[in-house]
């Protein structure tokens, strides 16, 4: 039977027919097209963190609390939080210069310019610069090593103000984001989570995450997406795992003299 010789009724029931059919194909194709979808498209999505702000109006009667749902995605965090910490990390060098041998990385603890590294990335060595963020370098000296946590206490001499740092207080929680700051001459991020969080013999709280070890230079400093540190690289949690880091609890504490005084 021609098409032309079909009724107004037999049209009526192709053009459905021929609908039906196309929907179904179409949905075929996109249940398909979604199966094959990068993990990347579906992790941004998926790693996205809401924040409900309320602002208060007020008004001539009384005031009014309006609402909004701010959508703030985690690489803002990420971003942010490497920035704010940024001036209170410090780059250990040989010299005053990126060119001369990196020692590692260095975190400032008070005004005064103390900082606290890796006592085995710093070695023998009593006397260096500290690189600061804005390209400017101190010469900084060894006050004292404290071997049980793998840390040394550097006395710097400039005058200079300093940032110190802000440390996680709490305890990391398993799945907690945590970014680690790399590179030897310029910064590089590598993020990750928290994938245990036991103590040790001596009760110094230790962090793993899924971090590579390759990736994770001497004093290699952990922070959270609020920019606070959350722990630190040193030859003792080392010793523990490749990607482990000796917590910011244990980092707060002063090291304690021959004569039995802590450091104040």
């Amino acid at each position: 039977m021609k098409i032309e010789e079909l009724s107004k009724s037999q049209i009526v029931l192709l053009t459905l027919l021929v609908s039906f059919v196309t929907s179904i194909a179409t949905g075929i194709v996109t249940v398909s097209l979604m199966d094959q979808a990068p993990p990347a498209i579906t992790q941004s999505v998926d790693r996205i963190i809401e924040r409900t702000v309320e602002r208060v109006v007020p008004g001539q009667a009384a005031a009014v609390v309006t609402t909004k749902t701010v959508i703030v995605k985690e690489s803002d965090l990420i971003s942010q939080a490497v920035e704010k910490v940024a001036p209170s990390v410090v780059r250990l060098y040989a010299g005053t210069s990126t060119e001369s041998t990196f020692l590692g990385f260095g975190v400032v603890i008070n005004e005064a310019g103390t900082i606290i590294g890796d006592v085995s990335a710093i070695g023998e060595m009593e006397k260096m610069h500290a690189l600061r963020s804005d390209g400017t370098s101190s010469a900084v000296s060894v006050n004292i090593r404290d071997p049980e946590r793998g840390i040394a206490y550097l006395s710097a001499s400039s005058t200079t103000p300093w940032t110190p740092a802000q440390f996680f207080g709490e305890h990391a929680t398993l799945g907690q984001t945590v970014i680690l700051l790399s590179g030897k001459t310029a910064t590089r991020i590598e993020d990750g989570i928290v994938t245990a969080s036991t103590p040790t013999d001596s009760g110094i709280s230790m962090l793993d995450t899924n971090i590579g070890a390759d990736r994770i230079l001497g004093g290699g400093v952990l922070i959270n997406t609020d920019g606070e540190i959350v722990g630190m690289s040193t030859p003792f949690s080392r010793a523990v795992s490749g990607s482990a880091f000796i917590s910011a609890n244990a980092l707060l504490e002063r090291p304690v003299k021959e004569e039995g005084a802590k450091i104040e």
